[in-house]
């Protein structure tokens, strides 16, 4: 045992322990004198129900404590220390595990230092023995000739920001004689979850259809009657870009029929409509689609509150074509490559003829919060023809699921004015622009597209 040692009465009595600082402290709630939520049982009950499904769906990285016990002699938590800007956290878990035994003979003075950039190293506790230099600034060192007391000191130290930044890292250095190790400290703001009200329950309560239209009103009617019939009183959120002298309202009860400037485009339309959403989930479909009893919207709704996942597709009758995209290359030459075979990546456990993927048919039900954090692009570009770039946008950000035996109806014919074609339809110079538009947006340098019809849905 280290001769310095003293037994375990006296070492405590050498520490001195300081009062922690109002920045350590957590302030509880009870001190503050504004005015509480006045909530029902019943009703904090669905609250408590939002919140696990919010937090079930956001992406983090692991939050955990992932101390490193490795062949240096530093331990340090690696991972999982976090601290509200401008406050306060105790660096639990600095210890150094072994010694040189030259270094205690020879009675050389272990220095161990610390360093950060975004904040100062405060100390909650001093041991009686060690010195102690920059207390209170960017750099804190230790030092003594015991490697008890050493380690003794390390326990008592805190981290304070002092430089805000609602989400960023600090990467402290920590020296021990000539070891050096980086210590992750992340500066986060605290970020207040968005919940819903699922009143009782039903479709109609949680979900928000939502159409864009273009000149297409016998098909957008024949959507909107779909849903109506299946699920009444559900609110139906139409975007509708079609000129003036050709507009038709279809404003109802149920329905909020939103008129665009002509011409605006595909995306757009859906940015209004999205940003119209005040439920939980939407519901996406085109204008020439119907809903009906294989959509299975209460199964689709279910699995979302089960699940971490986003979003969910639905096929078009016997058509899924689920996709993955597969990343070539690196941040500075990057490529995509759609793969429509297999199309998914793997069965859910749980939820069989359910697939996990990238991206799906322009039909689909998602979480409302997370869609809105991605969007849709309204770029001109993309005003006539868009699909592929919500999911290229979403990738790493959405989960994406793939469902085999819920669908829609598409529905054919029917009278468009003559002037359709030519706006669904646009001119090759017109899609060579939105390809260049696409691979700039997204710091890509080609992506090869494998549209397949996927004939054989998985059961």
């Amino acid at each position: 045992m280290d001769a310095t040692f003293p037994n375990r009465k006296s070492l405590f009595l050498n520490l001195v322990l300081f009062a922690a600082g109002s920045k350590l402290k957590q302030i509880p709630c009870s001190e503050c004198k504004a005015a509480k939520l006045s909530i029902s049982a019943a009703d904090q009950k669905r609250r408590e129900a939002s919140l696990k499904r919010y937090e079930r769906r956001r992406i983090n990285i692991f939050h955990g404590r992932n101390q490193v016990n490795g062949s240096s002699p530093i331990s340090y938590p690696a991972h999982g220390v976090s601290v509200i800007p401008m406050r306060s956290v105790w660096l639990k878990g600095l210890q150094v595990e072994w010694f040189s035994l030259y270094n205690i003979r020879s009675n050389i003075k272990l220095k161990f230092q610390i360093n950060a950039t975004r904040g100062v190293f405060n100390l909650i506790g001093h041991v009686h023995d060690v010195d102690v230099t920059g207390n209170g600034s960017k750099t804190i060192t230790i030092s003594t000739y015991s490697p008890s007391l050493l380690n003794l000191q390390l326990k008592y130290i805190a981290y304070e920001n002092t430089f805000f930044d609602a989400n960023i890292v600090d990467r402290v250095i920590i020296q021990f004689m000539e070891f050096t190790a980086t210590m992750p400290i992340h500066i986060q703001h605290v970020q207040l979850p968005w919940l819903f009200e699922d009143g009782t329950g039903q479709v109609k309560d949680r979900v928000t259809v939502v159409l864009k239209t273009f000149l297409r009103y016998s098909r957008l009617k024949n959507a909107i009657e779909s849903v109506n019939r299946l699920y009444p009183g559900t609110r139906i959120v139409v975007a509708d870009d079609t000129p003036d002298h050709l507009f038709t309202s279809f404003q109802s009860s149920n329905v909020d029929h939103y008129r665009m400037p002509a011409y605006k485009g595909y995306f757009a339309g859906r940015n209004l409509g999205l940003s119209q959403v005040w439920t939980e989930y939407f519901f996406y479909m085109d204008d020439d689609m119907m809903i009906t009893e294989t959509t299975k919207m209460d199964f689709l709704v279910s699995f979302l509150d089960e699940t971490n996942f986003h979003l969910v597709g639905v096929g078009i009758q016997d058509r899924l074509s689920p996709t993955t995209y597969l990343a070539l290359g690196n941040k500075t030459h990057r490529c995509i490559v759609q793969k429509p075979d297999p199309g998914y990546y793997s069965e859910i456990r749980g939820f069989p003829g359910i697939y996990t993927n990238d991206a799906v048919l322009n039909i689909f039900l998602a979480s409302t919060n997370e869609a809105k954090a991605v969007g849709f692009d309204p770029h001109p570009l993309l005003a006539r023809i868009g699909h592929n770039e919500f999911f290229l946008s979403a990738l790493g950000r959405l989960r994406v699921a793939a469902c085999s035996f819920c669908a829609v109806r598409h529905v054919r014919g029917g009278p468009v004015p003559g002037n359709y074609s030519k706006y669904r339809k646009p001119e090759k110079r017109f899609k060579a622009k939105r390809n260049n538009y696409n691979l700039y947006m997204h710091n890509i340098d080609c992506v090869k597209t494998q549209w397949v019809v996927n004939k054989a849905r998985k059961q």
